[in-house]
């Protein structure tokens, strides 16, 4: 074997370990996908539903969105039961003094969401699963829960979910009778 074959060699281990760091770094970074509000559109998503019709809408949800003099954020209520193909409309008040957010997703996206988060957080969400509320404010997000599962709701605004910013909904088909209406 020739000093060309060693060169050519020695050329693709560079080639080859540079190419390597550089996909692990992306999947470190998790630069190579974007977590987004709509996670609902993207191919091989955790069913959740999707956005739904206010016209359809058979039940509303109040959520408060609350501080405490302790430093705890919380929504009340954090646990709630949800017949399966229920359109429902949360109104979301923010009787707090900072900004929050309420959004739905599966406990995978959810965990995913607050990572990207993390490295930025000066994202808002408006849109889909989403809604960002003012102190003072109130928002409606309005979900069809077209799956049976349970999901996360959640402030994915740093610190907030550690405070106690979350909740979960469980959607299923046995809890109570269909409803004529």
């Amino acid at each position: 074997m020739g000093p060309n074959f060693k060169l050519v060699t020695l050329t693709l281990a560079m080639i080859l370990a540079f190419v390597v760091s550089a996909l692990d770094a992306n999947a470190i970074s998790g630069t190579e996908h974007v977590p987004h509000a709509q996670a609902h559109q993207v191919p091989g998503h955790d069913p959740i539903g999707e956005p739904g019709d206010v016209s359809e809408a058979l039940r509303t949800i109040q959520i408060d969105i609350e501080e405490t003099q302790s430093g705890y954020m919380l929504f009340k209520p954090d646990a709630i039961h949800i017949e399966h193909g229920t359109v429902v409309r949360f109104s979301i008040t923010n009787s707090g003094t900072m900004d929050h957010e309420f959004f739905l997703g599966s406990f995978d996206e959810v965990q995913e969401h607050l990572n990207w988060m993390r490295k930025n957080p000066n994202m808002t969400h408006d849109s889909g699963n989403a809604v960002s509320v003012p102190p003072g404010e109130t928002k409606e997000l309005v979900w069809n829960f077209s799956n049976i599962t349970n999901l996360e709701f959640v402030c994915l605004i740093p610190g907030h979910r550690e405070a106690g910013m979350f909740g979960v909904i469980m959607v299923h088909d046995h809890l109570a009778p269909r409803s004529n209406g």
